[in-house]
């Protein structure tokens, strides 16, 4: 067996050797921990801890929504990947402000709406309330459990890249002690926390986006010159479907607008607004937040390829160092302070709404789909916050030993909640046709394709084990230019109709969930 290697913690990076970067980066980590705290101290239910008890307003629910998305998948994931594949990740970055729109239209009213008919607090909570089924109940949470563990591994490893260039600490304690403070904030404040965490980091984003996105384009020679070193070097970099080809490019489109809609830890959200008449607003709001957001990856990953490939700047060991060392070189101190404090703590709330979905769907949807609930509402509180550790401790180890860039993971994450979730909840919830056979199908078939054709080939790969995963990948039935995620949302999509379709005479949609279908 060949020893893996382990990039991630060999890189390295710029440290900003500046005390205004690190003074800035000092408060944010308290300013997160102090709203953790403050998160505790209004956290005395589950529901407090999971939903925030449905308090929150549009702008908080719009920004929250947005930085979820974006976090360190896309402020670390989107440069890396525009800087090694030009203007293919523009499909996904580009365009998935649509999917803002789609997922406010087809899925706020209705998830609100489930919340005030049973008492949800979880995905799996509706979808049981749905289709009124204990495999759909428990699919639905290990689905979110294996997504889960996978799409915080992203933030994860964005992480520990921002803990080094502010404190200038090696990246592996960057990821161990970023890591610990993660799950402090996090069994500590729950839901509350990461709301308000999400907002505040999402206002720094945006701001801090604005003002990356002026100063790579004047690195960069402005766009005319950006474009004609990218062009001189390898002209399908600026192509329209970039270096990857526009069957790629079309998969990731269809994967993050349409897919959006799959992903449980941002449509939760529509749980905990406070009153469904300020659901209006928040599509565009978080539309043109995330696209304002988007311009620091395509000018930031742009501009230093640009330069790379003009040779007035080196090679970088790792593309996932992009956006670091740009924030870091070519920005002033007080700009590079903001926006690596805003990222850590869009990280830091990102992953604290994983954590508390993946742990709720261990301690509270798979107990109560196999008959066993926890009755107790203190002591299930108690150990959901206890499996939170268990959970950060199984992404801190895909970090350390995978191989795999930020924005792969972030990929491989997204596709399985798209192609898992997508028709079982934005069909199910729009659909009087859909049933449990559906569902079930669905899931199985989404759930498994990911499981065998991204997660596994990742997994020998980066245990050593090469020729398994290229066997493995070899039985793929679609062109390698499909996204794996994108192919598992159609096919799970289709198997969802045609069974529900061949199973509607056995099924009924409960009596108190069929007015919300007719919203």
């Amino acid at each position: 067996m060949i020893a893996p290697s382990y990039p991630l913690q060999a890189s390295e990076i710029p440290v900003a050797d500046d005390p205004v970067v690190l003074v800035i980066g000092s408060l944010y980590i308290l300013l997160i921990l102090a709203i953790g705290v403050w998160g505790y101290l209004r956290t005395d239910t589950l529901s407090d801890f999971l939903i925030t008890g449905k308090s929150i307003g549009t702008w908080v629910l719009a920004i929250t929504i947005f930085s979820v998305t974006q976090s360190g998948f896309g402020f670390v994931g989107g440069p890396e990947l525009i800087y090694t594949f030009g203007l293919t990740p523009f499909w996904i970055f580009g365009t998935a402000s649509f999917g803002f729109l789609v997922t406010w239209m087809l899925l706020g009213k209705r998830m609100r709406l489930l919340a005030d008919i049973r008492d949800v607090m979880t995905l799996p909570d509706g979808m049981y309330a749905r289709y009124e089924s204990n495999w759909v109940r428990g699919l639905t949470a290990v689905t979110i459990i294996v997504a889960v563990t996978g799409y915080l591994a992203t933030n994860l490893a964005a992480l520990q890249y921002v803990m080094q260039a502010i404190f200038g600490i090696p990246v592996l304690w960057g990821l161990v002690i970023g890591s610990f403070i993660l799950l402090l904030y996090s069994a500590i404040g729950g839901m509350i926390a990461g709301v308000w965490t999400d907002f505040v980091q999402g206002i720094t984003m945006v701001g801090g986006a604005v003002l990356v996105f002026v100063y790579a384009l004047s690195f960069g020679g402005g766009p005319q010159n950006i474009s004609e070193n990218l062009a001189a070097a390898d002209p399908a970099l600026v192509s329209p479907f970039g270096a990857l080809g526009g069957v790629m490019a079309l998969s990731w489109w269809i994967l993050f607008s349409i897919g959006g809609l799959g992903q449980a830890h941002t449509i939760t959200k529509f749980y905990m607004i406070k009153d469904i008449k300020l659901l209006r607003w928040g599509a565009p709001i978080a539309a043109i937040s995330y696209g304002i957001s988007s311009l620091l990856a395509f000018t930031t990953g742009l501009s230093m390829r640009a330069m790379v490939e003009s040779g007035n700047i080196n090679a970088l060991e790792s593309a996932s160092q992009t956006m670091p060392i740009f924030v870091l070189d070519h920005t002033p101190s007080i700009v590079a302070g903001l926006v690596l404090s805003g990222l850590l703590a869009a990280i830091m709330s990102t992953s604290d709404s994983f954590l508390n979905i993946a742990a709720a769907a261990v301690t509270r949807d798979i107990p109560r789909s196999l008959g066993r609930p926890i009755e107790d509402s203190q002591l299930e509180l108690r150990i959901t916050q206890a499996t939170l550790v268990g959970i950060t401790l199984a992404a801190t180890g895909v970090v350390y030993f995978s191989e795999a860039l930020v924005g792969i993971l972030g990929v491989i994450g997204w596709g399985l909640f798209a192609a898992s979730l997508f028709p079982v909840v934005a069909l199910g919830l729009n659909w009087k046709g859909a049933t449990a056979p559906g569902a079930i199908a669905a899931s199985v078939v989404g759930l498994s394709l990911n499981i065998i054709y991204e997660v596994l080939p990742t997994a020998f790969s980066t245990i050593g084990m090469s020729s398994v995963a290229e066997s493995v990948s070899a039985t793929y039935p679609f062109p390698q230019t499909v996204v794996v995620g994108a192919a598992a949302m159609l096919l799970s999509t289709i198997v969802f109709i045609v069974v529900s379709l061949a199973t509607q005479s056995d099924y009924s949609v409960p009596a108190d969930i069929r007015p919300l279908l007719e919203q």
